[in-house]
């Protein structure tokens, strides 16, 4: 996943190129490790992805009978990896590899598709990101794991504190991070889970400069961390996590219908290892409405709230826009760009079919995200900062309804951005 910059600019060419050479490279790392039963041809053989139009270019035409074997389809296993060459503004020109896992661990009938996302980067400006997102059903839905693993050595331009805050206030960061957040559910009645967590973020290595690589001295990092108490170089947040979760959607991948209601209690505490004792309190709902018979129109909408209850939290651990679990709150904007302790974001998607073997298809989309800063009594709904935009959609996997998704956002102060993905982003 990448953010870039500027995209009504000079690299326009640069862009499509590298997502034409994606698209092309992509199928070759495209595989399954369980086939299907054949009785599922009539579902799929109408439809086609990525892979299917490569063995058309190269002449290696096979019907899906001929690669479907007789086997259990509820074991079923779709891999998908998505190697390429990006440019982004913030980082320079980023190598890295995106891979997705999906697979049932039951009957597809009453056991939802477990998934398992990962990513590796490396850009020339040498920051390293390594990621792995995963949401796994055991039969019958009886437990759900969900998990948030990352180590980044990254950079980032911050803006200050709260929406409403200029482009030309930005200060530039350095840091590594370890994020640890696990989950386990227990499913109590039909779509209904809670269980308990852990959440670890470890920010260490902090550090603003300027221009020639030279600390910034005070900047908004060090000024927050002295008001509220911590080391401005690292900062420990370590706690337990209260979930429950209601899910009735028919893919977690790419859902056509369906709710998913989440609510989080954190409570985080120096017994634990955090350096403050602080709570919070997530909320997050995603509904969707299918208005055709084969899923060519689609009425996504997604909600969250992320709200302080009590405590102090760490600069970087500030609610803000794409630090989701997927990064992908705020299309339009750079991630980071608001930033402070509660944050409300909403957002709306329509999802069209643009062929009829749904190969290709079409977004148009809107958000928009308020953020508070009580040090400045800036409040929650003071400032609201709206985007909308388009995306392209290719099928990259039809059997798990995996997409790559190119979309283009336009947001306020003149944000202009592209968003590289593999699967829907919400």
């Amino acid at each position: 996943m990448c953010l870039f910059k500027d995209f009504y600019n000079s690299n326009i060419n640069r862009l499509l190129k590298v997502f034409l050479l994606l698209a092309l490279l992509s199928s070759s790392g495209t595989e399954k490790a369980f086939a299907q039963e054949k009785t599922d041809d009539d579902k799929y053989k109408n439809q086609k992805d990525i892979k299917d139009v490569i063995k058309d270019l190269f002449g290696t035409k096979k019907t899906i009978s001929d690669t479907i074997k007789v086997t259990d389809n509820s074991k079923k296993l779709s891999l998908s990896i998505l190697p390429g060459i990006s440019y982004n503004p913030a980082t320079d020109f980023v190598v890295g590899v995106s891979t997705g896992i999906s697979w049932y661990m039951g009957n597809s009938s009453n056991t939802s598709n477990s998934s398992i996302f990962t990513a590796v980067s490396y850009t020339t400006k040498k920051q390293f990101k390594l990621s792995a997102q995963s949401g796994i059903y055991t039969e019958n839905n009886e437990w759900n794991f969900q998990g948030d693993i990352r180590f980044w050595k990254y950079s980032q331009d911050t803006y200050g504190l709260g929406t409403g805050t200029p482009p030309e206030d930005k200060q530039f960061m350095n840091f590594k991070l370890v994020r640890i957040n696990e989950n386990v559910l227990k499913k109590l009645f039909k779509n209904f889970y809670a269980g308990l967590g852990y959440s670890l973020e470890y920010y260490f290595s902090v550090n603003t400069l300027d221009d020639d690589d030279k600390p910034v001295y005070p900047n908004y990092n060090s000024s927050y961390s002295i008001k509220h108490g911590f080391d401005s170089s690292k900062y420990l947040s370590s706690g337990l996590v209260l979930n429950t979760n209601f899910d009735s959607r028919d893919n977690t991948i790419n859902p056509y219908k369906g709710i998913m209601a989440d609510l989080k209690y954190y409570l985080y505490n120096k017994v634990l290892g955090s350096d403050k004792n602080r709570q919070t309190l997530n909320y997050e709902f995603r509904a969707y409405k299918s208005f055709s018979k084969e899923s060519k129109y689609v009425l996504a909408f997604w909600t969250m709230g992320n709200f302080t209850l009590n405590g102090e939290t760490p600069y970087l651990s500030l609610f803000s826009n794409g630090w989701d679990k997927f990064n992908t709150t705020g299309r339009a904007y750079i991630q980071g760009r608001f930033r402070g302790n509660d944050l409300l974001y909403a957002e709306i998607e329509n999802r069209f079919s643009l062929t009829k073997n749904g190969l290709l298809g079409l977004v148009l989309f809107a958000n928009a995200v308020s953020i508070s800063n009580p040090d400045a009594n800036i409040k929650l709904m003071d400032h609201i900062e709206p985007a909308a935009g388009f995306g392209l959609r290719i099928k990259f996997d039809k059997y798990s309804r995996t997409n790559i998704c190119v979309d283009f956002g336009i947001g306020t102060h003149g944000s202009k951005t592209v968003f590289l993905n593999i699967g829907e982003i919400f």
